[in-house]
């Protein structure tokens, strides 16, 4: 619940297999990365709009995969998507880089 300030609204949320009740950041109808509202499509329980699912799937797709590049490459990108998706979780940067997430953690000491 970190990312939930005093104030802001929340979502809740019960998995009836489990019986677990959990809370989350109350985000409504906007994309999980950008919260665009515009051309939202769902992706593992997550809305996503078609700009960001077209950027998730060219790196994915990329021929020349990202994470044979140098680390001063790897960190520029690492700081874009820093930029565009400041809300991403580091597993999310790690899957967007297609790199583990102890090679961004480094990239993330690389830049700070």
């Amino acid at each position: 619940m970190s990312d939930i300030a005093l104030g802001e609204s929340v979502e809740i949320f019960l998995d009836a297999e489990t019986g677990t009740l959990s809370l989350g950041k109350y985000i409504g109808q906007a994309c999980k990365f950008c919260q665009s509202t515009e051309g939202l499509s769902t992706f593992k329980n997550s809305l996503i709009c078609s700009e960001c699912k077209s950027q998730m799937i060219a790196l994915a797709t990329q021929k020349d995969k990202p994470k044979h590049q140098p680390k001063e490459v790897m960190a520029q990108l690492l700081l874009d998507l820093l930029e565009k998706y400041p809300d991403a979780t580091q597993q999310q940067y790690a899957d967007m880089l297609r790199i583990p997430i102890a090679r961004l953690r480094q990239l993330q000491q690389t830049i700070s």
